[in-house]
C-alpha cells in the first residue's frame, strides 16, 4: 500500500518527443478542423481535449491520471475566471454611473479635422480600454468616426488603420479585456503584472503610432468636418445622462489601486461598488437596477440606434462564454502537461533555445504561426502559452515577459491579418477591403519593440512564484 503522504505513481510511460510533438498536431488539427465547420471555440477546445485524453490513454495513463490533469489545469484559470466576472459587474456598473458616456462626450468634444486621425486612434483606444472590447468598440465608435472621415474627406482605408490600431491596442491592455484575462490565465501571470508589462511595448508603440496618424493624417484634411453625426450623439449623451467628473473616480481607481499592486479582484469589486455609489449618486440608479445589470448587463434605450449599440455592454452572462473558454483551455493544457506531452517538447525545444533572446523570438514565431493556421486569437495565446510557460521557468525569465509577448503577436496580429477573425469583422462591420491594414501602424510596431528588447535584454524580469 502507498504511503499517503506520497504522491500516486502514474502508470503511464513519458512520451518521446516525436509522440509528443505527434499529440500536439493532432490536437492542434483538432481544433483548427473544428473551427472550419464553425464550431464556437469553447467546443473546439473541448474536442481539443478530448484528443489529449484519447492521447494520454494510448500512452498507458488511466482516467484518474487524465481527469487529475483536468482538475489541476482547471485550478489554475480560476482566478482570471472570477476576475471576468467581476468584469462583467463593473462594465455594467460602469455605464449605469455614466463614466464610459462622460469620457466618450468629453472625447468627441475635442474633436477637430486638423488632429482626426490621432483623434480616431485615441477615442478607439480609451473606447476599448473602457468596455474591454475591440469589436464593441469597431461596431460602435468605429462605425461614428467612419461617417464623420466621409465629411472630412479622408480616405476610408486610414480612417479604418486608426479604428483598428485603437480597438485592438484598448483589447491588449484594458484588465476588463477577454484576451487579456485570458493570457494572464494561461501563462500563470498576475492580471496586473501582465498589463503592467504589456505597457512596456505598448506605450511606446502608441506613442509612435500617434505620430505616424499626425504625419499621414495632415496630408489628408480639407474643409470643413461634418459634424451631424457627433453632434447627434453628443447631444443624446448629454440629454438622457448625466455627465458629470464624478463619474471618472471609478476607472481611476482602478489604475491607481494596479499601481499600488492590489490584487484584481479587490481593485476591480472596489471600482464596482464606487460606480454604483456613484450610479445612485449621479443618475438616479435603484439597487435593483445595478443588481440587474450586474447580471445582464446595461441595456441602452436611447433612441438612437448607434449611441445604443455603445453602450449595452457589460453583466456577468455577457463574460461567460470566455469563461467556458479560459476553463476548456486550462482542462486541455492539464492534460497535456500531467501526461508529459508539454514536458517531452519543451526538453527538446531547449536543446535548441539556450538564451532569452531565441526564447522570446520563438514565443513569437509561434504565436504567428498559430495565428496564421488559424486566424483565431485565443487558439494563438493558449497552446503557445501552455507549451512555453515551463520555458520561461526553467531560464528564470518572468512569465509576464512569456504573456507580453504572446499578446504583441496574437492579438495585435490578428486585426493585420486578412483572414484573421477581428480583421474580417472589421471589414464587413465598417465596409472597407484589405487597405487599411498598411495603416494599422500598432501592429507592425509592437513586435518591432518586442524584437529590440529581446536583442538588448530590456525588460526582462526574474521569475518568481507569483506570477509576476
Amino acid at each position: 500500500m502507498l504511503d499517503k503522504k506520497n504522491p500516486v505513481v502514474k502508470k503511464g510511460q513519458k512520451p518521446t518527443t516525436v509522440e509528443a510533438c505527434l499529440a500536439m498536431i493532432l490536437v492542434i488539427i483538432v481544433i483548427l478542423g473544428s473551427i472550419k465547420i464553425q464550431l464556437v471555440l469553447e467546443t473546439a477546445l473541448i474536442l481539443g481535449a478530448l484528443m489529449a485524453a484519447i492521447f494520454g490513454f494510448y500512452l498507458g495513463y488511466s482516467w484518474d491520471d487524465i481527469e487529475k490533469g483536468i482538475i489541476d489545469g482547471i485550478s489554475h484559470g480560476l482566478t482570471p475566471c472570477i476576475i471576468l466576472i467581476v468584469v462583467g459587474m463593473v462594465v455594467g456598473a460602469w455605464i449605469l454611473g455614466g463614466t464610459i458616456q462622460t469620457l466618450i462626450y468629453y472625447g468627441l468634444k475635442f474633436l477637430t479635422p486638423k488632429v482626426f486621425l490621432p483623434a480616431a486612434f485615441v477615442l478607439c483606444s480609451l473606447t476599448s480600454i473602457l468596455i474591454g472590447t475591440s469589436f464593441g468598440t469597431i461596431a460602435t465608435m468605429g462605425i461614428v468616426l467612419m461617417g464623420v472621415s466621409q465629411g472630412l474627406g479622408v480616405p476610408a482605408a486610414l480612417t479604418a488603420g486608426a479604428i483598428a490600431s485603437g480597438a485592438i491596442l484598448g483589447d491588449k491592455v484594458s484588465p476588463l479585456s477577454d484576451s487579456t484575462n485570458l493570457t494572464a490565465a494561461m501563462t500563470g501571470t498576475q492580471l496586473f503584472d501582465h498589463v503592467r508589462s504589456m505597457l512596456y511595448v505598448t506605450i511606446p508603440a502608441a506613442v509612435i503610432s500617434l505620430g505616424l496618424y499626425f504625419v499621414v493624417g495632415n496630408r489628408y484634411v480639407s474643409g470643413e468636418i461634418n459634424m451631424e453625426t457627433v453632434n447627434n450623439i453628443l447631444q443624446t449623451l448629454s440629454s438622457n445622462f448625466n455627465l458629470s467628473p464624478l463619474t471618472l473616480v471609478p476607472p481611476l481607481l482602478v489604475v491607481l489601486l494596479s499601481i499600488r499592486k492590489v490584487p484584481a479582484v479587490m481593485a476591480l469589486m472596489i471600482s464596482f461598488l464606487t460606480a454604483s455609489f456613484f450610479a445612485i449618486l449621479t443618475q438616479g440608479a435603484s439597487i435593483s437596477s445595478i443588481l440587474a445589470v450586474s447580471s445582464g448587463g446595461y441595456v441602452a434605450n436611447t433612441g438612437v440606434e448607434i449611441v445604443d449599440k455603445l453602450l449595452t455592454h457589460g453583466g456577468i452572462n455577457s463574460m461567460m462564454n470566455t469563461v467556458a473558454i479560459i476553463m476548456a483551455g486550462t482542462a486541455m493544457g492539464g492534460i497535456l502537461e500531467n501526461c508529459g506531452v508539454l514536458e517531452a517538447i519543451l526538453e527538446a525545444l531547449l536543446h535548441y533555445i539556450k538564451t532569452p533572446r531565441s526564447l522570446i523570438l520563438s514565443t513569437l514565431a509561434s504565436a504567428y504561426l498559430m495565428l496564421i493556421a488559424c486566424g483565431e486569437m485565443m487558439t494563438s495565446i493558449i497552446i503557445p502559452g501552455r507549451t512555453f510557460a515551463p520555458a520561461y521557468k526553467e531560464m528564470n525569465i518572468s512569465t509576464s515577459v512569456l504573456s507580453r509577448t504572446l499578446e504583441t503577436a496574437a492579438t495585435l496580429g490578428c486585426i493585420a491579418l486578412p483572414w484573421g477573425v477581428a480583421a474580417v469583422y472589421l471589414q464587413k462591420v465598417l465596409n472597407v477591403g484589405f487597405e487599411y491594414i498598411p495603416y494599422t501602424f500598432i501592429s507592425f510596431v509592437s513586435p518591432i519593440i518586442a524584437i529590440i528588447y529581446a536583442f538588448i535584454g530590456f525588460a526582462m524580469w526574474p521569475y518568481n512564484k507569483k506570477g509576476q
